[in-house]
């Protein structure tokens, strides 16, 4: 072979080579897909975001919910990780962008309370439905709302119990109607004269009010039927109802006309009325936010144990006894709150009252090891080795004869059996509450590389990342794997479940 035929050779080899799609170097789902529409939305801190009017080449968008408790801190913290080991100058070239998919709950100042929570700073948007929705179906999301829902529901807060024996115990908000009625009647001023006996709670009089002994009225119990839109008697004692089913409760007069009283609105928050003998009325309805005090005494009640305490007009309440347990002069009840950035208890810097909408709190000896304090349950790592509770529909709460399953919605305790979980025939929502979500890195506006799930690991994150920096000076999108046409991810963030579709655009390229 001549020298030009074997240059000759040797160029178009080359030229060969040059054309054929290297494969990708990316760790994540590389993607070929249109820019997203652009939006504007609002930030944490009121302000609007247009997409567009990013002075990044580079954006890593994510989506979440504030009231998620598992996969979001995680997915953000993840981020923070990444964020924190780029280089100074590929840190100017990226922004971070979080999209919620809760927008009727996560307004700019729960947004602003959830970044400083997580030490971020990067924007959290919101807006109105009708723009995310828009957003979303860019992005190829899915939102459910029934699943963000249902994952909320699923994540309900608990009260970790450490005894002074170090015995624990996990205790669920379950409020009764007595819980109710306390925290009521105290935050009303209500006066309450009750005994307590074989069937509960029995009350004698209300702000004075009772029946003598020559009196044929007694103080009734009603509760509202959602159905019939009426009250009607409680076929239970005050014990015994659930405040969670019935938050709207009267006490009247039995002689007194029951037309009077007005049905609660839907959106309503808890409240209790009281129908006197003269058919006057007095309405209360919850007007502090869902505090740790909310919280303990449900929790308590619905486990049946006490939870005493005093209150100051100033400081607020403050615990007497836990369980009937009054601490001696050498120890105190001390409260504990799940920091979920750390993963582990620490002691609450805040009083029962001013620690707002918790999610974890415990309450022990403030002489316990916190290392000793259990993880809440919904909140460990499943064994797949572990031998199956509760029929597999639930899990176990409580110790010694106290061990009960708290059952998945649509299931309940077999007969005589409150270790067993049956199905109580009911029809569920055919949905999946899994804990995997997905996080873009976008070239411009173009989605480039996708990362499903939460358990990546950042230094992948970051390298996939500093790829796509790198990358900019190129236009060749020849890295895309031919058979990486179309990638779905079914995203339950625990309380979501968003379904991800991300379509394909592979069509004008063989076109």
């Amino acid at each position: 072979m001549g020298r030009k035929s074997f240059i000759t050779a040797l160029v178009v080899c080359l030229l060969l080579l040059a054309s054929i799609p290297s494969s990708s170097a990316y760790k994540g789902h590389q993607l070929s897909r249109a820019e997203v529409l652009d939006f504007t939305l609002t930030d944490q801190h009121n302000e609007n975001f247009t997409f567009s009017q990013s002075l990044s080449d580079v954006h890593v968008v994510s989506f979440i919910f504030t009231r998620c408790p598992d996969v979001c801190p995680v997915i953000t913290q993840s981020l923070k990780l990444v964020q924190d080991g780029l280089s100074e100058s590929d840190a100017q070239e990226v922004q971070f962008i979080s999209i919620t998919v809760d927008p009727r709950y996560d307004t700019p100042e729960r947004l602003l309370e959830y970044t400083g929570l997580h030490g971020v700073d990067w924007p959290h948007l919101t807006g109105d439905s009708e723009t995310l929705t828009d957003v979303y179906n860019s992005f190829g999301i899915i939102v459910e709302e029934d699943v963000i829902e249902a994952h909320v529901a699923n994540s309900d807060p608990t009260v970790i119990f450490v005894d002074p024996s170090g015995n624990s115990s996990e205790l669920m908000w379950s409020p009764t109607g007595w819980t109710l009625h306390e925290i009521l009647s105290e935050e009303a001023n209500w006066t309450t004269t009750a005994s307590y006996g074989q069937y509960g709670h029995m009350v004698n009089a209300l702000n004075g009010v009772g029946p003598d002994a020559n009196s044929s009225w007694y103080w009734s119990l009603k509760i509202f039927n959602q159905s019939s839109s009426e009250w009607e008697d409680s076929m239970v004692g005050i014990d015994d109802v659930d405040a969670l089913e019935n938050p709207n409760l009267v006490w009247a007069a039995s002689n007194a006309n029951a037309s009077v009283l007005t049905t609660p609105s839907n959106d309503s928050n808890a409240s209790i009325q009281i129908l006197y003998p003269d058919n006057t009325t007095e309405t209360h309805s919850l007007q502090s936010e869902f505090n740790a005090y909310h919280l303990t005494k449900g929790a308590f009640a619905g486990a049946g144990m006490n939870a005493t305490f005093s209150s100051n007009s100033t400081f607020g309440h403050f615990t007497q006894s836990l369980d009937d347990i009054n601490p001696p002069s050498d120890w105190y009840w001390s409260l504990f709150t799940w920091n979920t950035t750390d993963a582990g208890w620490e002691q609450s810097m805040l009083g029962v009252d001013e620690l707002v909408d918790p999610s974890y709190i415990a309450w022990a000896p403030n002489t316990t090891d916190v290392s000793e304090i259990p993880m809440p349950r919904s909140l460990q790592p499943s064994d797949p080795m572990s031998p199956i509770v509760c029929n597999d529909h639930g899990w176990e709460m409580g110790s010694g004869e106290g061990k009960h399953c708290m059952c998945d919605e649509g299931y309940e305790w077999a007969e005589n059996d409150r270790l067993s979980c049956v199905s109580n025939g009911e029809v569920e929502i055919d949905f999946s509450v899994g804990h995997s979500t997905i996080t873009y890195i976008m070239d411009g506006m173009k989605p480039k590389i996708a990362w499903t799930g939460d358990s990546w690991k950042a230094d992948d994150f970051r390298s996939d990342l500093e790829e796509v920096l790198s990358s900019q000076s190129s236009s060749s999108d020849g890295g895309v794997l031919p058979g990486m046409v179309f990638v779905s991810a079914f995203s339950g963030i625990s309380v979501a479940a968003i379904f991800v579709h991300i379509r394909s655009t592979d069509d004008e390229e063989e076109a």
